[in-house]
Formats: C-alpha cells, structure tokens, sequence
C-alpha cells in the first residue's frame, strides 16, 4: 500500500473492541464543554468578566469581546488551563508511553487469555489486569464480550470491567501530579478493591444460579470474530485494521515503528480528557459558588459519600478527568477536603460513566446490568466508607507535604485562621476551625508563604519532638520548593512579641532543627534589630516571623510590613506564626495588616487535642508514598 494509504486512508468506523465508544463519548465531551462555555457567558453576562486585563473599561466593551477577554483569561493566565496543561505534559507524555509499550506488545491481551487458567485466583488476576489495561469502560465491554464467549466466568470479567474503569497507567501518573502520591496510592488501592468486591459478589450470585439462561439480550450480540468486516452487529463490529497503529503493525515487525504508532494513537484518545479535565476543574474554581463545593466535599457530614456517589451517575466523568477537577475543588474549599466523598466522586463517576451504561444496557440482560450498576453504586460507598473510617484523617488536607512523614503535630489552644483569598489553601482545620493554611501565587510572582496559628508546633520541634521536627523541615522545604528565590536554604528568623527566655528557646531550637537539614539560618529578634530592614532581608530567600504571646497588639510598623510584603513580592518564601495565649488578634493589628493582603486572617482561638493526627494511619501507605514521592521529583526533573 502507498505511504498515502498508509497515514490518511479513511475509516469507517472506531474500533469498538479495543477504543470504545467514541463517538458517543465525544458528543458526551462536546456537550459537557458547551454547558462549560455557557456558563462562562452567563457569569460574565451576570456578573461582569472576572478579571479585567486587558480592558481599561469593562462596562463599554461590547459583549461578545467581553466573554473573548474572559476566556483568554482562563487559558493564559498562570494559573490558567495552559499553565495547567504544561504542568501535566510530562506525566500525560510519560503515561501514552507506557500504554503504547502494553499495546504494540499486546501485554493486557496476553494476561486475559490466560485468566481461564487460574481459577477463582481469575478474580485478583483480572483486577490487576484491569488496572494496566489503557481503556475506559466502554472499551472494556466489548472486550468482556470477547471474553464471555471464549468460556470467561462472569466474575473475573466483572472485576476486568470495574477496574479498567477507574485506573490505566496514564491516570495513574496524571492523579500523580495533580493530588499528590498519597492520593495515588489509595486511587490504586480502592481499584484494586472495587475489583475484588465487583469479582466477589459476582462469583457468589453465579454460584446460585444467576447466570444460567444467558447474560446478552436475544440479538443484541452473536457469537462470532468481532474483527470479520461482515460481523452482523455493526456497534460492535471491529474495523481495528484501518485504525494507524494496526495499519502500521499490519505492514511491518519493527516493534518501534509500531510502538511510535499505537502511541501517537494514544495522545488523542487520552488528551481529550485531560483537557476536558483540566477545563472543567478551572471552571468549576473560577465560577462555582464555594457554599455548592462545600456542601459536598468540605463538610464532615456521613451521608456525604451517599450523595457524591448517586449525583456522579449522570455525569460522563473520566478515570483521567476525574483527579484533575478534584484538585480544583481542592483550592476553592475554605476548609479541607472531605476525603471519603473524594475518594467516592473518584470510584463512583468513571464506572458509571454514561457512554458505557448505554452500551450495558443494549448488550446484556436486564439482570447483569443491575448487578453492574449494584457492584458500582454500593461498592463505591462502602470502599470510599472504609477508607474514610480508617485511612483518612479528618480535617487535614492529605497528601500535603507540610505533613510528608508526620503523623502527629501538637496541637493546643491556637489562634484560628479565616480565609478570604482564593489563593490561599486551608492544611490543618481538626475542629473545623482552620490552623494552617498556605499561600502560593504564581500570577503575582510572589513567594509562597506558610500560616501557621500556633507556635506550639515550633516550641515542640524546638524541643525534640521527632514529627514536629519533620513538620518545621517540610515548612522550609516547602516554601523553597515553591518560591522562585536563588537563596531559599538561606532563612532568617525573626522573633516579634517575645516574652523573656522562653521564646528565644524556641527560635534556637527551630534554628538548630533547621540547620540539621542543611538550611542556613540567622536568628534576630527586637532586641539585637529593634527593625526589619532591607539590609538585614538581603541575600535571604526565607522569613520567618514567630510573634511571641506579647505580639497581640501588633508590633510591625507600617513600614516594615511594606518591607515584608516587598521581600514576599520578589519570590521570597515566608512562615508567619503566631502565639495568641494572650489573647485573639484584632483585625487591624499588624500581623493581619500583613497577612490581610494574602487573603487570610488570625481571628478568634479554639482548643485543640494536645496532639493532632495529621498521617495516614497505615504504614504501608506511608512507605508507598514516599517512594511515589521520589518518582514523582524525578519526573518534574526530566
């Protein structure tokens, strides 16, 4: 065949068996993006564009160029869906790699043919296949066709179905990225689980009889070779030959052009969900009303997981789609995310995705799909229910790396801390009063910043406690991390509000801590520099402010805040810190003067456990993360 033939002959239809239900899918994907861009319309039609760069006068724009301007806004700006998009590449590229290499040498196929070989063990082996399967749902489906009629039981392929709707490789590395890898682990493990449970329940029922008399509907599929282009079932007829890839490995055995192939294949088929992701995650921060998101995700209520799991039944939401909006509810909550509704959003959408419960229904008996939607619906809410009975630490936002290695920070009366700026991201709220928060804002080009409303946590480091310890270091490691300073090992810390020895204490011992970490650390306090200056700020990429039990009142000049808040805006990390055993804080003191600007208030106290879990309570867990946690610094590297 010509070169032409090769790359640009026509195809009839998508390959149902290895692809899915494409078409469907993408009308699925372009009405999602069309309700999108309405109500991007209808939030600028109601409320005016939300940022206003590059138009001097809003109110004499036309509209249409309006809604242009919002729109460019929410591609460009940095922390718009293109910065998104960059931030994802390598994990996206690194994940199409890894399906091209299981499909050019057909790795999952190989495992399924097999599974009649072992047993009731079909049921583990077909979750795992599952997993490292590069297909959706829908594509699944067919492939259990195949299956049944090769002489498959219905509970392995129950598992197979189940698992491959929740993980594949490239959304294994894409949650990498956006949640972090404590989220990894647990996505991977509660698919792991959903598999089994799916396989489980499946295998007892088919014990008592409940696949005899058939599973597929009286003609809606016949037995026969899915890839004969005179199949009679046209839906799930496989034209998988006219599909690149296989054109190319009909034509030739160099396994690299094929792996070339079957990996460009995979770009498309995954990256339209990436980008759906990423614009709807983007969408839902900018204009969602955050009393909707917390009502779901941010309060401690039990039934939550119930409503997260049935409200995810009509939406079409993607394995890979799925993590990616989850990390921008993440940032619009002012709390902490409820993880076991996470967890269910997770599980619960990609298995009841719509494409494929259309696709179920035309196939198979009325039966197995119920049993389907049973497996999905009732195995969500009681995975994502034990994870959250467990795994998941109420009112600390997991997988932060403020609390990397530690499983416990001490706790106490503290001060309380109110968001009111969307770039502020709520740590540590256990009573539902929030305690550490963090700041990052790379639109503005500021360094990142650490609030903290206790120093409880620093007299406990200062005095050897082993994770309070870990917690100070992660807090310096952090803000070095995410702040654009050349010298962010150099840190000063600057006492304010002291009270005799007992703070001095504190800042040696935090200092000590620190230069055990290999950071330079300078220690000052008003006695030995009645003022911050900008001499003693330079050359430091760190600044650490601890306002003692005497700072209520506010003990920062006017112009020391413009100092501070200048050293901020050149890419300079701070920790803000406070004692408030003398008292809460007025909102005008000039620890909020300052803090005000970054969108986060010191207000009120609350009373705390004298020691606050912050870890996940299985080691396994923690050593899996932290070994993720490295792969995961090797790929922001490459």
């Amino acid at each position: 065949m010509r070169l032409g033939e090769l790359f640009f002959s026509g195809r009839k239809s998508d390959c149902q068996l290895h692809d899915g239900h494409a078409k469907k899918a993408n009308r699925t994907l372009q009405l999602m993006l069309a309700a999108c861009f309405g109500l991007i319309v209808w939030q600028v039609w109601a409320n005016g564009p939300s940022s206003t760069t590059g138009i001097s006068n809003p109110e004499t724009v036309f509209f249409p160029l309006q809604v242009a301007y919002e729109i460019w806004d929410l591609l460009s700006n940095v922390h718009g869906i293109a910065a998104e998009l960059r931030d994802v590449f390598p994990y996206f590229f690194v994940g199409v790699l890894l399906a091209g290499y299981l499909r050019t040498f057909k790795i999952a196929v190989k495992l399924q043919a097999t599974l009649k070989k072992y047993g009731t063990l079909s049921i583990v082996v077909a979750s795992v296949v599952g997993i490292i399967t590069p297909l959706c749902a829908c594509g699944t489906i067919t492939t259990a066709v195949s299956l049944l009629f090769a002489g498959l039981p219905l509970a392995p392929v129950m598992a197979l179905m189940t698992t491959s709707a929740l993980l594949s490789p490239s959304t294994y590395l894409i949650t990498l990225n956006d949640l972090g890898p404590e989220w990894t682990v647990i996505r991977t493990i509660s698919a792991l689980l959903m598999g089994l449970f799916a396989g489980a329940v499946t295998l007892i029922l088919c014990k008592r009889g409940f696949d005899k008399g058939g599973l597929f509907i009286e003609g809606a599929v016949v037995p026969g070779d899915f890839h004969d282009e005179d199949y009679p079932i046209e839906h799930l007829r496989c034209n998988c030959r006219e599909k690149f890839g296989n054109r190319v490995a009909i034509r030739t055995s160099n396994k690299f052009l094929i792996f070339l192939a079957k990996t460009s294949e995979m770009f498309w088929t995954v990256g339209k969900y990436i980008l759906v992701g990423v614009a709807i995650g983007s969408i839902v921060e900018r204009y969602m009303p955050n009393d909707w998101i917390y009502r779901f995700f941010g309060r401690q209520d039990p039934f939550n997981i119930v409503w997260i799991t049935f409200s995810s039944v009509p939406l079409f939401l993607h394995q890979i789609s799925a993590s990616s909006i989850l990390s921008h509810i993440k940032n619009s909550l002012h709390g902490t995310l409820d993880g076991g509704a996470a967890l269910a959003f997770m599980i619960g959408g990609p298995v009841t995705a719509i494409p494929t419960m259309v696709l179920f229904w035309t196939i198979f008996k009325k039966r197995v799909f119920v049993l389907y939607m049973f497996v999905c619906l009732f195995g969500t809410i009681l995975i994502a229910s034990v994870f959250q009975w467990l795994i998941f630490v109420p009112g600390i936002d997991t997988g932060n790396k403020l609390f990397t290695g530690v499983s416990s920070v001490a706790g106490g009366r503290s001060s309380t801390l109110l968001k009111e700026g969307k770039n502020i991201r709520i740590v540590l709220d256990p009573t539902g009063k929030s305690v550490v928060a963090t700041y990052s804002d790379e639109l503005a080009n500021n360094g990142s910043i650490v609030f903290d409303a206790a120093l409880g946590r620093f007299s406990a480091a200062a005095a050897g406690v082993k994770d309070d310890r870990h917690y100070v270091t992660n807090i310096a490691t952090w803000l070095e991390q995410n702040s654009s300073s050349p010298d962010g090992r150099k840190i000063i810390i600057y006492t304010i509000g002291a009270s005799g020895g007992d703070s001095s204490t504190v800042s040696a011992g935090v200092a000590d801590v620190l230069r055990q970490a290999k950071f330079d650390v300078t220690l000052v306090d008003r006695n030995s520099s009645k003022v911050i200056t900008n001499d003693l700020l330079t050359d430091s990429g760190q600044l650490w402010l601890l306002f003692g039990e005497s700072a209520r009142n506010g003990q920062l000049t006017e112009n020391e805040i413009k100092l501070v808040s200048s050293f901020n805006g050149r890419g300079n990390g701070m920790l803000i810190a406070a004692d408030s055993r003398g008292g809460a804080f007025s909102r005008d003191s000039s620890i909020n003067q300052l803090t005000l600007q970054y969108g986060v208030e010191f207000s009120g106290s609350t009373e705390n456990k004298p020691r606050i879990s912050v870890g996940m309570t299985s080691q396994l867990f923690t050593t899996a993360s932290i070994l993720l946690g490295k792969f995961l610094k090797i790929v922001h590297k490459a």
